[in-house]
């Protein structure tokens, strides 16, 4: 409406000589600058205590594309829903190369950014509020000569991944879910206290549970796995009967949802 009022003071002010309108003019541009900067926080105050739901066909392609979503009760579906919604309109998305990417998008990686924080009060992953999308590997600053698949940039608060390789770890059976390995390195980064002291085999026991080895997950992605966190948490959300003692002291809600292989 602020934005509308502008032109339309505009026009009068700038066609019709009608300089009366300036004052008007000035405090349409002033409630338009106050808006946009404060949207988020306006959006929060309007929506405060109203539980906010998906649209059906988002929810549906979750019940039938993330079995923990499906295997939830159905008041842990809807605070799964409202706060996906509200990390989604927290989050700045950017779209490289002039290419938008499609809506679900968002909504799978909100999904995953809900799923390892629905045991706790903080959950919008504050301090990475820029998602950077992809369409196909790349190159950044830190892996300059690396062509990969994900990364974040803790400097500048970016989370950044392609996006057809988002798609088939999410929708397609045999592909390594690089939607959740990211997120997993988010929650690692922003809310983990203490590191994990892992055995020594850590990467053998990975390994033999899912018959993939580190060095074909650091091939996949482009870039070496320095830390196993994120590939045993991907393991614990996939693979059928994974009781991986770690993750589960650190995400109990992975233990309470039965897991369904993909």
């Amino acid at each position: 409406m602020a934005a509308a009022a502008v032109v339309g003071f505009g026009y009068f002010i700038f066609f019709k000589d009608r300089d009366d309108l300036i004052i008007y003019l000035a405090i349409s541009l002033i409630i338009m600058v106050v808006a946009y900067v404060f949207q988020y926080q306006l959006d929060q105050i309007m929506t405060r205590g109203t539980p906010l739901k998906l649209d059906a066909a988002m929810r549906n392609m979750l019940l039938s594309t993330a079995p923990h979503f499906k295997a939830m009760s159905p008041m842990q579906q809807l605070l799964v829903e409202d706060r996906m919604m509200r990390w989604v309109m927290k989050k700045d998305f950017i779209n490289q190369n002039d290419q938008d990417a499609p809506e679900d998008v968002k909504f799978i990686l909100a999904y995953y950014a809900i799923l390892l924080t629905i045991h706790q009060e903080a959950y919008n992953y504050d301090g990475l509020d820029r998602i950077i999308f992809y369409h196909h590997p790349f190159l950044s600053p830190h892996f300059s000569e690396e062509v990969h698949l994900i990364e974040i940039e803790k400097e500048d608060g970016s989370l950044i991944i392609s996006v057809p390789h988002l798609l088939k770890g999410h929708l397609e059976q045999g592909y390594y879910n690089i939607g959740i390995h990211l997120m997993a390195e988010a929650y690692q980064h922003l809310y983990m206290k203490h590191p994990i002291h892992w055995n020594d085999d850590i990467w053998n026991t990975l390994e033999d549970m899912s018959t993939i080895s580190k060095q074909a997950i650091d091939l996949y992605l482009g870039i070496p796995v320095e830390d196993p966190w994120p590939v045993a948490l991907h393991h614990q959300v996939i693979y059928k009967d994974a009781q991986i003692s770690e993750v589960l002291h650190e995400l109990p809600q992975l233990a309470r949802e039965p897991i369904m292989l993909k």
